[in-house]
Formats: C-alpha cells, structure tokens, sequence
C-alpha cells in the first residue's frame, strides 16, 4: 500500500501533482505487490477506511503514517488512535501515545491510564509512577536516584545498600524492562540500562570485568574524565553523552565506583534480557 501524500497521484509508480483525478489529502493508493503498478491497476481508497487499510499493514512505518493521519476523520479517527495503543510494535504504541497526550477528551485521559497501568505492571508489585513523571519532566537526577530505590527495593536489598551478584541475576525481568524502557522513551533512546549494555559490549565486554575494557567504556558514557567522577560531578541533563544514566544505583553512598560496584554493573550489563 503507498499511503497518498497531499496533492499527488500515481504515474507510473510516480508521484505526480496537478492532476484533475488526483485522490483526496488524506486517500490510501492501493497498488499490488508493489510501488511500480501502472495506474490501471491501482485504485484510491479514501477517508478513514483508506486509514483502517493502512492500520492493518504489516509495515509498521506505513501503521505509523496511518495513525498520523486518521486525527483528520474525527471521533471515528480518535478511536482508531487509541485502538493504536494496542498495536503489536512499540514504535507505534509510541506514536499514538504521544498524539493523545495532546488531548483532553475523558475517553483519552482514561485509555492513557490504562495504557500506563499495564506498562507499569510489576511482577513484584512496585509502583513506578514516580520514577516515570521525573524522566517524562527531564529531572534525571531525581530519576537515577528512584532508579536506585526502587531497585534496592524490588531487590530487598535496602539494609545492605548495594546490589550483589545474586540480586542483579533474580532481578525479574519484567520489573529490569520496564525500569530500562521507561529510561529510553523519555530520554529519546539516549539513557537506559539497555543502551550502556549496547556501547559495552561494542568494546567486547562481558559478564567478566576487564580494567581496560570498563575504562573506554567511562570515557565513552562520560564517567571518565582522566580520573573517574565522583556522583555530585555527573551530568545530569539530556546533553550528557549517550548511555551517561542511569548511573547511581551502582554508586551509592561510596559516590564513585567501588570495586563491588564495578562487578556489579558489568554483570547487570551481561542480562540477555536488555
């Protein structure tokens, strides 16, 4: 399906404009298997049923497009929208999220709650309201530092203040996902458990830990500036490099890495679960 862009038409698998029959600002060109169909083989469904076609495509980019457009059709668009939010790929859950947050209408308001119950479920009953309305606010600080309670606390780890070996591999791994996925949404895929492992494990490391390794590491998430920074000198806003947070979970009261510190990130970013 190719989903029409506002004034054009199919020519021979080209867009063109101006033309007397072009299809409506908001139609769906429907082709066959592909782009390069000639027109006579091609057909425009318009409105929002041309929307409902695109929603049902397997393409997510093309579901994406769909979502986009179908705000343009009214309460039967709306609906179309928040049904969206069910979609089996994230990027499009993502998309319709960020188009109703717009909104004020009850209906939205209550399907956003819904919607933010089931990301938040905890396997173990932790509430993470907190730590989602400090990173969707930018306060990274405030978030690190409920990234550091609630894992202690998912952990009960809290007496011992620090995270062993043993709590980082029966951490549950719905409670990890969402803690991690709460930390790339709203850092726009720059912070998250799940991005540090990415960049250390790019210089080879592993659950083992490797001096030389964790060192170009630091220098890349910017913990490292010659001499490894203590906490109160991490950056703590959206410019800091990639990967820079979360951070403190692992620090602690000591405010710089300790030695069981160290052990414990490198193992946390060996979980195949990230």
């Amino acid at each position: 399906m190719i989903i029409w862009q506002p004034g054009q038409q199919i020519n021979n698998g080209r867009f063109m404009t101006n033309h007397s029959q072009q299809p409506g600002k908001y139609d769906a060109v429907l082709g066959g298997q592909n782009q390069n169909q000639t027109p006579e083989f091609a057909a425009v469904l318009g409105g929002i049923e041309g929307v409902k076609l695109g929603l049902s495509n397997p393409n997510p980019q093309v579901r994406i497009v769909s979502v986009k457009q179908a705000l343009n059709y009214g309460e039967s668009g709306l609906d179309l929208v928040i049904q969206s939010l069910n979609d089996d790929c994230e990027d499009v859950q993502n998309t319709a999220y960020g188009l109703l947050t717009l909104r004020t209408e009850a209906k939205v308001k209550e399907a956003l709650i819904i919607f933010d119950n089931a990301q938040l479920k905890s396997d173990v009953g932790m509430n993470y309201r907190k730590l989602r309305d400090y990173l969707a606010q930018g306060k990274w600080k405030e978030a690190d530092e409920e990234t550091r309670r609630v894992m202690l606390a998912v952990a009960k780890r809290e007496k011992e203040d620090w995270l062993d070996e043993k709590s980082i591999d029966n951490f549950p791994c719905a409670d990890l996902s969402i803690i991690d996925k709460l930390w790339v949404k709203y850092s726009d895929g720059k912070f998250g458990f799940s991005i540090q492992k990415r960049i250390y494990q790019g210089f080879g490391g592993t659950r083992k830990y490797n001096s030389e390794i964790w060192r170009q590491f630091g220098d890349k998430v910017g913990w490292n500036a010659g001499d490894w920074l203590y906490y109160k000198d991490i950056l703590t806003r959206i410019t800091a490099p990639e990967g820079h947070l979360p951070r403190e979970v692992f620090v602690g009261r000591f405010d710089h890495f300790s030695v069981r510190g160290r052990g414990g990130f490198v193992v946390l970013l060996s979980r195949r679960d990230l």
